[in-house]
């Protein structure tokens, strides 16, 4: 038995959420502040009993921000368990929480076919029956407003029920359970359907048998080692039966004649007979008692057990080791602990905030590795900002936090992907999930942490690219939050997969080549048969993506070197030329590749860049060119296009505000002087608007302008 499924509804940032978990190690990430630890929080409120949580400690800012008025609305946490068996069933505990009837729609929806049965535990905070009863009967508005206004904290319940086979995240359900309180109606709880709630549970029967663990990203590990009740000491209680009773005899008689000489020391002695005498002073000899002052060591190994600690080999203090052994020792302490303990527990449940804490890049990916060899007793979940630990994750065992205002989503890179594969890509044998496994180990954690991604085919894109729009913008893509990531050929179909509406909903760009032939250039530097893969490719990734709002395809007419140097008019020749100067000895060489970059035909051009790239390898020549080109250089429009498709859930008017003042100090001072003092004027985001507006009138041909024109075509109406 595991935890399949984590539905929130309401709580804090997150509004309407789905986690899917699989055995052994899963992984949640996402960026600061996008509900990692609202996630793991509310996973304990639902099934760890020593987090208690009730109406005391449920507060306003518990309901999510977007609801506007909280008042009325519920919190839903519901956990959906997969692999019951038959022999689980024979248990009660389990046998009350699995459904008698299944529900079609919402397994198939919720899981695959052939899996044993489903449990589910959900949790309704929700106002009592007495509050809503009274609201369902108001019909006028403006009186029911005045009544969902008197309700408080302290008006809630918790409520628990097993059995319900429903996606409380489907907006429908929710209103159909609650009601729409926006437009003054509430729900009947009168008409309260179990088919949806779930049966109502008694929560302490069930959390007897599951075992939940948190170990926080704040943890102060040398501090809960030294904790009466710390994890050595649990793990002592559990395995104290298996001790021997003969050495528990040795122990306890050594323990008795231990307290005797200790309590026959002179000194220890003498302080009894001076407490003594001075309460004989104080109350006189009638009333006052004659005492001992004695050694009162408990024998029984649970008291004992308080006394045991751990210490390096070679140190004498554990204090002495760094905050990074401490934390592993911590969660080898609690792994531990599990598996004593886990003949007792239906399923054990380990939450980690940051496992990377303090601990080193490469112990890191050894740690979370290790941690997947407890899969056959615990599940571990983890929350992580490590872009280490996103590498090692496998694709099934990650969820992704995404941010949108002050609401976020949870998204799963491997929800029906395989099924994606098969259809659409024509894989028999093998999976899409591993393909993208081994694809990209070392890559993955800029595809995950991304706000957008740009996927090029190769070195040259990949060092070519972040310069030409750091040298043009003024903003890297880092500031932009894009990761542009080399899939090292033109397979962009299997990555590109991974981003749509049921998968990762982020912007993808895919920036390829469309190898058209120029005529007469030499075809052995440019074959034909690239033209006829490059409009093969145009349409295989349009019939696979066409559809996608989240995958858009960028493509050079012929290659990047080529529109590179072909780009305004031969607009870059002066940086191309430098390259010419310093790869070529021969002057009449030099003198001829020059001519044809800035006098040649487009086919003489196209031949000179095309033999560069190929004598210094398409690499080595993006790196050499990126030394050379500067704020003047022109960025071919359809990179314009690819970054502005990536960065439209991120582009604001604070950046293009920033790259104009860029721009800006890229012309002649006389030219730009008067809109350069007007900018440094500008105080507000409406000022900001309006200048915005009067570049973009007035510098119609400028780079950051022509950037705006692609941002339009993908972002309708983000100045306003």
């Amino acid at each position: 038995m595991f935890l399949k499924y984590l539905q929130i509804v309401n709580y804090k940032n997150l509004r309407s959420a789905r986690f899917s978990f699989v055995e052994g190690v899963n992984t949640v990430i996402g960026e600061n502040d996008s509900g990692k630890s609202n996630a793991m929080t509310a996973l304990r409120i639902l099934l760890d009993d020593t987090y208690y949580y009730n109406t005391k400690r449920l507060k306003e800012n518990d309901f999510s921000d977007s609801l506007g008025k909280w008042k009325g609305h519920w919190i839903i946490l519901s956990a959906v368990f997969g692999k019951i068996t038959s022999e689980d069933k024979e248990t009660e505990v389990c046998a009350g929480i699995v459904p008698e009837n299944e529900n079609e729609e919402f397994l198939k929806s919720y899981i695959k076919s052939g899996e044993d049965d489903i449990g589910v535990i959900s949790l309704f905070i929700r106002p009592q029956k007495q509050v809503r009863k009274k609201l369902s009967e108001i019909t006028d508005i403006a009186e029911f407003e005045e009544e969902r206004k008197k309700i408080k904290i302290s008006d809630y319940e918790f409520y628990y029920t097993s059995r319900a086979q429903t996606d409380f995240t489907d907006k429908d359900i929710y209103t159909k359970i609650v009601g729409d309180l926006e437009k003054g109606q509430c729900s009947d709880p009168d008409e309260d359907d179990d088919r949806i709630l779930g049966c109502k549970l008694n929560i302490a029967d069930v959390q007897d048998h599951i075992s939940v663990v948190f170990i926080d990203a704040l943890r102060d590990a040398a501090s809960e080692l030294g904790k009466p009740k710390n994890p050595i000491r649990r793990i002592i209680e559990s395995v104290e039966s298996l001790i021997k009773e003969s050495e528990l005899n040795t122990i306890k008689s050594e323990i008795v004649q231990l307290n005797k000489s200790i309590s026959e020391v002179e000194q220890v002695e003498l302080v009894g007979r001076k407490i003594n005498e001075k309460l004989l002073d104080m109350i006189g000899m009638v009333y006052s008692p004659e005492i001992i002052l004695q050694s009162g060591l408990k024998d029984d190994i649970n008291s004992l057990s308080r006394y045991l600690f751990m210490k390096p080999s070679k140190q004498n203090d554990i204090d002495s080791l760094g905050l990074g052994h401490l934390n592993m020792i911590y969660m080898a302490l609690k792994i531990v602990e599990y598996e004593v303990n886990r003949t007792r527990e239906l399923i054990n449940i380990m939450i980690i905030e940051e496992p990377e804490a303090h601990i080193h890049t490469h112990i890191q990916r050894t740690l979370f590795d290790k941690l997947k060899v407890t899969k056959d007793y615990t599940q571990i979940i983890t929350t992580t900002h490590s872009t280490y630990l996103a590498e090692v994750s496998e694709v099934k065992n990650i969820n992704i936090l995404k941010s949108i205002g002050s609401n976020s989503i949870s998204m799963q890179p491997s929800q029906g992907l395989d099924e994606f594969g098969k259809k659409n890509l024509q894989l028999k044998n093998l999976k899409l999930s591993d393909c993208i496994e081994r694809y990209l180990d070392s890559k993955r954690s800029v595809l995950l942490f991304s706000k957008g991604v740009v996927l090029v085919e190769g070195d040259g894109e990949e060092i070519l690219i972040p310069n030409l729009i750091k040298n043009a913008l003024g903003v890297s893509l880092d500031e932009m939050g894009i990761g542009l990531v080399n899939v090292g050929s033109v397979s962009f179909e299997y990555i590109a997969s991974l981003f749509s509406e049921e998968r990762i909903k982020r912007t993808c760009a895919i920036v390829t080549d469309e190898d058209i032939q120029i005529v007469e250039t030499d075809s052995k530097l440019y074959k034909a048969e690239a033209e006829k893969r490059g409009k093969s490719r145009k349409k295989k990734l349009a019939d696979l993506y066409g559809t996608n709002p989240w995958v858009e395809s960028f493509f050079a007419p012929h290659t990047l070197e080529v529109d590179f140097a072909l780009a305004d008019a031969r607009a870059n020749s002066d940086y191309i030329s430098e390259v010419v100067e310093l790869n070529y000895v021969d002057t009449n060489t030099i003198k001829r590749h020059k001519e044809n970059l800035k006098q040649g035909t487009d086919a003489a051009c196209a031949n000179t860049v095309l033999t560069l790239a190929r004598d210094m390898g398409k690499g080595w020549y993006a790196t050499t060119l990126s030394n050379y080109i500067d704020i003047a250089v022109t960025v071919p429009q359809y990179i314009l296009g690819a970054i502005a498709f990536a960065s439209k859930e991120v582009i604001s008017i604070d950046i293009v505000f920033k790259m104009i003042e860029y721009s800006l100090s890229g012309y002649d001072e006389k030219e730009v002087l008067a809109l350069k003092k007007e900018s440094e004027k500008i105080k507000t985001q409406e000022e900001r608007k309006e200048f915005i507006k009067k570049f973009r009138e007035r510098y119609k041909d400028d780079v950051v302008a022509k950037f705006l024109e692609e941002v339009d075509k993908y972002c309708r109406g983000w100045c306003e």
